[in-house]
Order: structure tokens, then sequence, then C-alpha cells
């Protein structure tokens, strides 16, 4: 993809130190409107410091961070109240998003269709399997249409027929200018992505691909 216009997210020299030990020590990262740009590392590379850092979650210890537009956030933990239904927790997030005047009502329906999830609307979280609810997390990050999306391990416990779908969607979602930052510890399909920065020894390398 030919990189146009100022970058969605571009972070300078970004540093965060946890006493004497160095996390990130001077990455750099840039993702363009539309682009599918990766994020890898091993387990402990500081990945997802460094998107705690962006999100504003983490004060990082040096450099800086500027982002455009609505953002969405699928992290790499599970946030779900298990007390709710699914139902309950795409009502919640409707609510939200509809305040910010983002929402697509249709857009949330079909993608509970694409994702099949019908059938699960009024079961608890809590009673879910780990793939579907990583389908739940990754419909409440996308559902008000971001303009930054970042995915921290996102299709954890999918089948192969949810990670077609899953990617599916990423595409549909870059075709219609959104940005996607996916965070992962290794890369399945690396023709997917624009772009794939290396996070190692504190440091981000690029390739492009």
């Amino acid at each position: 993809m030919v990189m146009t216009g100022d970058p969605v997210l571009e972070c300078r020299g970004l540093q965060k130190a946890y006493g004497k030990i160095e996390v990130l020590k001077g990455c750099d990262l840039k993702v363009f409107p539309g682009e599918l740009v990766g994020l890898v590392g091993e387990n402990g590379s500081g990945k997802t410091t460094l998107i705690r850092c962006v999100l504003g979650f983490t004060k990082p210890s040096g450099g800086s961070t500027d982002i455009e537009g609505r953002i969405g956030y699928c992290p790499q933990e599970n946030i779900l109240n298990h007390a709710y239904t699914v139902r309950e927790h795409l009502k919640l997030a409707e609510t939200i998003y509809a305040q910010h005047g983002s929402l697509d009502p249709g857009f949330l329906r079909d993608l509970v269709s694409r994702f099949r999830l019908e059938k699960y609307l009024d079961r608890s979280i809590g009673a879910l399997s780990g793939g579907s609810r990583q389908k739940v997390l990754f419909l409440t990050s996308i559902l008000h249409r971001p303009d930054l999306l970042l995915l921290d391990e996102p299709y954890e416990g999918f089948d192969w027929k949810m990670y077609l779908t899953f990617w599916d969607t990423i595409r549909h979602l870059c075709d219609a200018s959104a940005s996607v930052l996916l965070i992962t510890h290794f890369v399945y399909d690396r023709d997917r992505f624009d772009r794939i920065y290396e996070l190692r020894d504190g440091k981000t390398y690029v390739e492009e691909v």
C-alpha cells in the first residue's frame, strides 16, 4: 500500500522503564490510513507495554505518541464481565458508542451473524468457551468502526472458519480507511500486512512485506 496523508498513529522514541529494568528503549512506529501493520516479538518483549503506553494506560518514561481519530482496542486479557450476557455486553457497548454518535446498529447485527453469536446472545459470558468470549471482545472493539484499531493477540481460541472471518472483517475495515495495528508473538500470514515491526531488545525494527 502507498502511504498517503499523515499517520493515524506515530510513536517517536517511546521509552518505558520499571526501576532499573528498561522494557522500551526508544521505539518508533507509524500506521497510516487504511494500513494493516503488525507488531511482533517474543513473549515478554514489551509489546503489550508499548500498546499500554500508546493508549495512556501506562505513562512512558520518554518519547511521544500522536493518535488521530476514534480508537478501538481489543486487549489480550479478557475484560468482559462474566455475569453479563452477550446481549447485555453488546447493549452496553452500543449505549456508550451511541452517546458519541458513532454507532451503526446494522453493522452490529451483521457482525453477530458473521461470527455466529446469535444463539449465545442470552448466555452469560462466564458460560461461553474461550473462543466465543474472544469473539465478543473483538466485536465490542470494532462495532463503532474505529479509525485506529489496536488488537493484542485478537484471534486466540478461534477455529479456522472464525480465523478467516476475522481476516475478512479486518480487510473490510481497512478498505473503509480504518487503520489496524495487530500485536502478536508471531505472524501466520505475512502477506496480509502492509508492514511489520519487530520489537527486539527494547527497540522496533521495521520490515516491509
